[in-house]
């Protein structure tokens, strides 16, 4: 069948024309203007919200259990208790989303951590460990996984996430030379708040005891032997883990000034890193005189760590580095049962051969 251009274009003109009309009837309906942008509420499935396609319609938990399939299965597994199948290569291992005890977060230690702080180690993600940065991806499916990883642990539903910890003012923020910031940081670091106790320490005992007395506390007569080594200790679930050392391992949760500060002034759920903002406002005899110690030095000792993480070579030479394997776990709650040692196998019965 052959057709002429005119009667082509009338067709399609007709057409044109029908689309034009059923357009500017669909405009004149109630809450169809099209100068005006619908907002969308994202906690809600989009069929819910459009009234359209409720069979296929993918809440922001939904949206988030996709690409926990995508990005985060091998690891943490399809359950969320770490145990994917790429979790026995990895050391450290993976988090375990069912215990919800999330170390790096902007709460106090043993608290739950805010959206924003998820948010972040999906965003950066923890150097030094399997766990890479999310940081192409959008903030919908970065919303997706903090909502999908809360259904795997009771302790959502159980509480909300606490506030973060207080950020006092960084008094040596403006300050063009950090030098006073890093003195006062060595000593807050070895004379009061002891982070030797586990990280290496970085002054000889002599000056220790100084800044011991320069506290109020007395000076020590003895101290560990390998004080310049980090010391293992146990975390909540039993592993022997390290705490680094600044001037050799990475910091898995930032080395900004400002990640160091949260780190120490929140602690490290489940390890032996305690909430310090709490414990560090001592004043001093008179009200006269400035605190002895206060939270102001928490920055102090930020700055101090940033300074000894700046000092680490970029390769550590031959004879300056170890490999720390890691000891024998404790178990804090009970060793497991031990295996079971498999079955003998049953002798096969030797052929008979019978004469033809």
């Amino acid at each position: 069948m052959s057709v002429r251009v005119g009667e082509f274009d009338r067709a399609g003109s007709a057409v044109r024309s029908r689309v034009a009309v059923l357009i500017a009837a669909m405009l004149l309906l109630p809450g169809c203007d099209a100068s005006e942008e619908r907002d969308v509420d994202t906690s809600k499935p989009h069929g819910a919200q459009f009234g359209f396609q409720t069979d296929i319609a993918t809440s922001l938990v939904e949206e988030g259990r996709i690409a926990y399939q995508q990005y985060c299965v091998g690891c943490h597994g399809a359950a969320g208790d770490g145990n994917g199948e790429a979790a026995i290569f990895l050391d450290p291992k993976p988090r375990n989303f069912v215990l919800a005890n999330f170390k790096f977060s902007s709460t106090r230690s043993g608290q739950l951590p805010t959206d924003a702080d998820l948010k972040r180690t999906l965003r950066t993600g923890l150097r030094g460990s399997a766990m890479p940065p999310f940081n192409l991806l959008s903030e919908r499916t970065l919303d997706g996984l903090v909502a999908y990883l809360k259904t795997f642990s009771p302790k959502w539903t159980q509480r909300r996430p606490a506030a973060a910890i207080p950020i006092v003012e960084d008094p040596f923020r403006d300050a063009a030379d950090k030098s006073d910031a890093i003195r006062r940081g060595e000593a807050v670091y070895h004379g009061f708040v002891t982070c030797w106790s586990c990280h290496p320490s970085y002054v000889e005992e002599s000056k220790i005891n100084v800044y011991l007395e320069q506290f109020g506390s007395a000076r020590r007569a003895g101290f560990r032997p390998d004080l310049h080594l980090a010391v293992a200790k146990p975390n909540s679930e039993g592993q022997l883990i390290y705490p680094p050392d600044f001037l050799r391992d990475y910091v898995r949760a930032g080395a900004s000034v400002d990640d160091l500060y949260r780190s120490i002034a929140a602690g490290i759920t489940g390890t032996a890193m305690p909430t310090w903002i709490d414990s560090i406002d001592v004043p001093a005899e008179s009200a006269d005189e400035p605190p002895i110690v206060s939270r102001s030095d928490l920055w102090a000792v930020a700055y101090y760590v940033r300074d000894l993480i700046a000092k680490r070579p970029p390769l550590l030479a031959e004879g300056k580095f170890d490999v720390r394997e890691r000891p024998t776990p404790i178990y804090l709650y009970g060793a497991p049962p031990p295996a079971t040692a498999p079955a003998e196998e049953a002798e096969e019965a030797p052929e008979i051969e019978l004469d033809e």
